[in-house]
C-alpha cells in the first residue's frame, strides 16, 4: 500500500481507501409468481390511490357563499358547517364568516 503524495493525495490516504467503490447487483431468485404479486400490489395501491382521489371534493368559492350554504349543499344540511371550516382553517383564518371567492376549500366526507 502506497501512499499518494502531491496536492490532490487526499492527504495521506491509502490508494486502496481512494479507490471507487463498485456496486454489485443483487441476483435474487424472484420467480414469476413473486413479480405477478408484486405487480398486483402495485396496481392496487395506484387504483386505490386514485379511488381516494377522487372521493375528495373539492369546492371554489364565489361571490355570495357561505360556509352553511355550502355545508347544505354537501351535506344537505347547513348546521355541518364547522366542519369545513375546521378542514380549512388554514385557507379561511381564525374567522370561518370570512371566506372569499377564490378560495379552493376542502369537503371533508362526513
Amino acid at each position: 500500500m502506497t501512499e499518494k503524495k502531491g496536492i490532490f493525495g487526499l492527504f495521506g490516504k491509502k490508494e486502496e481507501e481512494t479507490k471507487p467503490q463498485t456496486q454489485t447487483r443483487a441476483t435474487g431468485s424472484s420467480t414469476k409468481a413473486d413479480i405477478d404479486k408484486a405487480k398486483a400490489d402495485m396496481l392496487l395501491k395506484q387504483k386505490e390511490n386514485k379511488k381516494a382521489a377522487a372521493e375528495v371534493k373539492k369546492h371554489v368559492v364565489v361571490s355570495g357563499d357561505t360556509l352553511s350554504g355550502i355545508a347544505k349543499k354537501y351535506y344537505n344540511d347547513a348546521g355541518k358547517y364547522m366542519k369545513i371550516y375546521e378542514a380549512n382553517k388554514d385557507v379561511i383564518g381564525d374567522n370561518p364568516d370570512l371566506i372569499k371567492p377564490g378560495m379552493e376549500l376542502i369537503i371533508p366526507k362526513l
